[in-house]
Parts: structure tokens; sequence; C-alpha cells
């Protein structure tokens, strides 16, 4: 029997509380920091994914037309995260904002633990927390409880099952595609996960060192295989192609999520981006081409839309890891998971049994916010908000899941580049854009952030009546017998 020796067993055993500090406890950490975070709360987009879950949950199915707006009812509709938004509703059925908030720190938890796990193998404790910690900054900004968040999982998932499959010279195994339908009809960010299989196809081809015919032939089995996985869903090509189709929109520089960084102030992607040139530069840390590639183009996508940051801060520090761990450490070959003491595993279980208890014990009250107008909308009379209205965009969410049927809301790919801007020249100001709309729809009503143009057009020239206003909403509503300008 061999001997192992002193140093490899000293080792191993320094090691093991590092796996269970960073690849467990800071991951429960997580969950209760993140589940009890009221601004995960702050988008008026959950509203409407509430909504929506709440909508197939008591019809049976996932909804092809638009069932909530006035201006758009009956259009077609792609709900293309339809399983988030249906376990999002059954969290709150279940345990009201604290079981969505729950479930939002779930999700953030499970995926810091793939992420720290994969980077113990190749990287220093220090290394490996500084990597961590940035990547998840990245993540910061966009943290909030929706459906991308939810997809985290499979995102980190399937991106180290592929460098997997690359470390040990092989395709993935096909019994990995299921999550690929898992994750078409979570979020529409599959279609990263396809772009990745795509790439590491072309590495493999690229690798001529290591070619085998079979394995040259099945990467790019593989990444087909993913394509035509991704259509199981309720829409098909028409769910393959609508990412393309919402970053083709010339509407979403309008939009919040949509916008650059903004990098007069100091940016998580901002410190990713130079912590990589510091690694770069001071380390001489080397990338396949391939790899270097999807770095940059992570880059690329954060620099031109600041949600995508997320993706950079999953993504990345999974596909440096190996690299970064060689210009560290030297070191060439990944080491082994450390094993989990039964005492470990129980105090990591029970604290987060502990966080599951807190969070569905203590419940979470919404109040009124930039999103949330529930004091303004509470003086609205029923007959009145059962008639037309006009409001603001991050309103839209609010309404539909209060029963009211907004005039625009954050399905911005339903309402299309037109729609959206004539109604920004509306809410802007312009007296023929507004004339048309009141025209059109019938408005009698509207609710509005404090300080668009739009008030003053309908108080001061059209004679509308306030009836409400607060620091987040003000409420107006059309005279008697008015239809029009």
């Amino acid at each position: 029997m061999t001997a192992v020796p002193a140093r490899l067993s000293a080792s191993s055993a320094a090691g093991a509380p590092a796996w269970f500090v960073l690849a467990w406890l800071v991951p429960v950490l997580l969950v209760a920091v993140v589940s009890f975070a009221a601004p995960i709360l702050n988008d008026g987009d959950t509203f409407w994914h509430l909504a929506a879950g709440r909508w197939m949950l008591d019809h049976g199915a996932v909804p092809k037309t638009d069932p909530f707006s006035f201006t758009f009812v009956g259009r077609p509709w792609v709900a293309h995260e339809w399983l988030s938004e249906v376990l999002m509703a059954g969290a709150f059925r279940a345990a009201g904002w604290s079981g969505v908030m729950l479930l939002t720190g779930l999700a953030v938890g499970l995926t810091a633990t793939l992420m720290a796990r994969s980077l113990l193998r190749w990287l220093s404790l220090l290394s490996a927390v500084t990597t961590l910690t940035v990547g998840l900054a990245c993540v910061g900004p966009s943290l909030l409880a929706r459906p991308h968040i939810l997809a985290l999982p499979v995102l980190a998932f399937w991106t180290l099952a592929l460098l997997e499959a690359r470390r040990r010279g092989e395709a993935p195994s096909l019994w990995l595609l299921p999550l690929m339908t898992l994750w078409a009809n979570l979020h529409s960010s599959f279609i990263v996960g396809i772009g990745l299989s795509a790439a590491f196809a072309l590495e493999a081809v690229l690798d001529y060192r290591r070619w085998r015919l079979r394995t040259l032939l099945s990467w790019p089995a593989f990444a087909f295989a993913a394509t035509i996985t991704a259509l199981v869903t309720p829409h098909g090509v028409e769910g393959l192609a609508f990412p393309f189709r919402v970053t083709a929109m010339k509407s979403l520089p309008t939009i919040g999520e949509w916008l650059q960084p903004n990098f007069m102030r100091l940016e998580p992607s901002e410190v990713a981006f130079l912590a990589g040139l510091v690694a770069l530069f001071w380390r001489g840390v080397r990338l396949t081409a391939v790899r270097a590639a999807i770095v940059l183009l992570l880059v690329h996508l954060t620099f031109q839309h600041v949600r995508q940051e997320v993706l950079l801060g999953v993504i990345a520090p999974l596909i440096v890891a190996e690299a970064l761990g060689a210009a560290l450490d030297g070191r060439s070959q990944p080491r082994a998971p450390a094993r989990l003491a039964a005492p470990q595993a129980a105090l990591a279980g029970a604290l987060l049994a502990v966080v599951f208890v807190l969070r569905l014990a203590i419940a979470e009250v919404r109040t009124d916010g930039p999103t949330a107008p529930i004091a303004a909308l509470a003086h609205v009379a029923p007959e009145l908000a059962r008639q037309p209205v006009l409001n603001s965009y991050d309103f839209g969410g609010y309404l539909i899941f209060a029963g009211v049927r907004p005039y625009i809301d954050g399905r911005a790919d339903m309402y299309g580049d037109d729609f959206i801007a004539a109604y920004n020249r509306t809410v802007g100001g312009d007296a023929v854009a507004l004339d048309q709309a009141i025209a059109r729809y019938g408005i009698r009503w509207a609710i509005l952030t404090p300080g668009q143009p739009v008030i003053g057009a309908l108080e001061t020239n059209r004679g509308w009546r306030r009836i409400y206003a607060d620091r987040y909403a003000v409420v107006d509503a059309a005279p008697a017998g008015q239809t029009g300008s």
C-alpha cells in the first residue's frame, strides 16, 4: 500500500475548510442576504411576471396572445419565460413576497456554489475568493426577482459541463440536452448556451493535437442537438428567434435595462475588465483563441447593454479559471473536490433551514416605490380604473398585477418599436401624439411619474383634474364628457 506524502496530506486537510467556507457557507449566506434584500423587488417587470404566472396557473395553459393590456389585447405575445413565471407565481401563492424572494435567493446561492466549486479546483483560496467576488459583483446590478436570475444556475452548470468535456477531450454527454430544454422554457438566455456549444465545438476542431474523428463529429452534433432541443417550448421556432428579434429593436436605448453602463462611476463590469487586464499583463494568463474570443464578446455585450453584465459575471470566471490557475500556481490539473464531512454538511443544512424558516415566517409587505404606485392606485375609483389609462412605462407591471389593463408595460418586445416611439412622444408632451392617443384609445385617466411633461399637457392644456399625487405617482382624470383633445 502506497503511503500518502505528508505534504500532500497537509495540503488536502488545509483545503477542506476552504471548500466548506467558500462553496457552502458563503452561498448559504448569499441565500440569506438576497432573500431579505427588499431592493430585489424594485422592478416593475416582477409584477407582470407574477401576473403572467398566475394566469397560467389559473388557465392551465401558456398564453399565445396578450391577456393583460387594453392597447394590445388579443395580439400575439411570446411568453418566452413562462416556466420561470409559473415558478415565481407558485412561490408567491405559497408564501407571498417572502416566497418570491426566497426563490431568488436560492437561485443566486446555487449559482455561487457551482462557481465556487469550480474556481477552487483551479485556484488558491485567495484567488478563488477574488474571482468569485468580481463575478458576483457583475451579477449585482441585475439582481432582481425576475426570470433571468432563475436561469443563472443552468447557465453556470451548462458552462461547466462544456468546459469539463473539453478538458477530457470528449463531447458533452447527451444527458445534458434536457437541461437545454429546461433553460429554453425558463429564459431566452438559452441562446447563450447554444452559442457556447458552437464555440467549444470550434475549439475542438481547431485543437489539432487532440484530433479524434469521434470528437470532431460529436461536438458539432451536440451543438446541433442543443439547438433542436431548444425548440421544445410552447413557441417552437418563434422562441428560438425571439432573442434575435429583441436585440434588433431600435427602441432598446430608451429602456433602462438596455442602456450602456455608466462609466462616469465605477461599475462592476469595469472592475472585472481591469482585473482581467492585470492578470493578463502581470501573470501572462493565456487562453485559447476561442476562449479569449468568448470573454471579449462578453465584454462587448456588457459595454452595449448593462443587462448583459450578468453573463460576463458568471461565464468569464469559469472560462478563465484554468488558465488563471496555471499562471498563478503553475497548476495543470484540477484539484479533486474536498469531501464535506458529516458535521459540516449538517451545519450547512441547518443554516439553510434557518434561512428558510426565518424568510417564510417574516412576511414581506410591499410599500410604495418607483415601480409600485400602491397608494396612488388605491385612490382611483374602481369604475375609473376599468377605463383606458395612460400610464408610465414602469407602472405597467403593477397595474397588471393589480388587475388594471395598462396602456404599456415592460413587454417591449410585444409592443414593438413604432408603438414605443409613439408612446415616448406622448409622455414627452407632444400635443399631436397625445391627442392621437386619447382619441384612438379613449383614455379617461392617467397614472404617471411626477415630472413627466405629459402631466402639464393634460392639466394645463386639456383641463384634466388631479385626483392624487405623492413622491412616486400623479393621478389625473379627464373632465366629464371629454372624449378627445
